[in-house]
């Protein structure tokens, strides 16, 4: 009997970890973006999330704003111009695994930033080890694009570049934290740098200008 309440317990808590949904919310303004510092300041506007989450952007600030989802992003949207105010919110509940960047279209130099969504229950799983960001340097640049990651899985992770047409310019496999990749040659502009596992359940991206 006790092991038959123990085995009901487990599978209660195991259903409600994984069936549970969370609202993240990101202040969205001027300045709101993927480099504000500290990274879990309110208007640094990455968030890495589970399928069936949902993100606010909180126009806190002033002025007229969008949230629109760039090429190649795994969702596409488009808020339209919202005019900033007390309690104007914007929000989207998220259902496919990957990478979404988005702007603000009037705004897109410095508002700007990542959505990464990954399978139902992979932040709540206590084995989750794996990297949920990394970093670009110099960014901008002319001649090389460093790549750091803090970890990697097991399999590796597929770098793929592209640019604002999602068009893939550029793909290789990595199989250590540190790696470079002569750019020289590539044409000035904005790219968008993707690292995916093998099983599609972690995708990072950031953004990169080739000057």
């Amino acid at each position: 009997m006790i092991k038959k309440l123990l085995f009901t317990l487990l599978t209660f808590t195991a259903l409600n970890t994984y069936g549970q949904t969370e609202t993240v919310t990101i202040d969205w303004s001027f300045g709101s973006n993927s480099d504000v510092m500290p990274a879990t300041a309110a208007n640094n506007t990455d968030r890495t999330i589970e399928v069936g989450d949902t993100v606010v952007w909180n126009y806190y600030a002033t002025g007229t704003h969008t949230v629109t989802s760039e090429a190649g992003s795994a969702e596409s949207w488009d808020s339209g111009l919202i005019a900033s105010g007390s309690g104007v919110t914007y929000s989207k509940t998220f259902t496919t695994v990957g990478a979404n960047a988005y702007v603000c279209t009037p705004h897109n130099g410095n508002m700007y930033g990542t959505i990464t969504v990954v399978a139902d229950g992979t932040l709540s799983s206590p084995q989750f080890d794996a990297p949920t960001k990394f970093s670009i340097f110099p960014n901008p640049s002319t001649n090389v694009m460093n790549i750091n990651i803090p970890m990697l899985t097991d399999e590796g992770l597929k770098l793929e570049v592209f640019n604002v047409l999602g068009k893939k310019v550029y793909v290789q496999q990595l199989s250590k934290l540190s790696s470079s990749v002569n750019i020289a040659k590539w044409n000035s502009g904005l790219y968008l740098v993707r690292l995916t596992s093998p099983d599609q359940e972690i995708t990072l991206t950031k953004r990169f200008v080739k000057l």
